[in-house]
């Protein structure tokens, strides 16, 4: 879910954790998209569904592609505020 431009500014909840613990959440997360994105791919590359499924396949494969936007949001909001920390620590 995308926060909400007109809430109070709250730190993003990956602020706290070390770029390592950061890359195993990313890790972590991606999995799941990815590996069902695949496994969706390979369905519809072989054929190996049946018409009335199609439908539903591809809803699925919209659902792990809207997944995979949300991360790379939400990473870009962690990017941003750990930039936003740095330079105000420097000033």
């Amino acid at each position: 879910m995308l926060p909400d431009p007109h809430a109070a500014h709250e730190p993003h909840p990956w602020i706290d954790l070390t770029p390592d613990q950061v890359l195993d959440k990313l890790v972590h997360e991606l999995y799941a998209p990815v590996s069902a994105l695949g496994s969706e791919v390979d369905r519809l590359a072989s054929g190996a569904f049946e018409d009335d499924d199609l439908l539903e396949l591809l809803d699925h494969i919209r659902e792990n592609v809207n997944a995979l936007g949300r991360l790379v949001v939400t990473l870009k909001l962690y990017t941003s505020e750990r930039v936003r920390g740095a330079e105000a620590a420097q000033e």
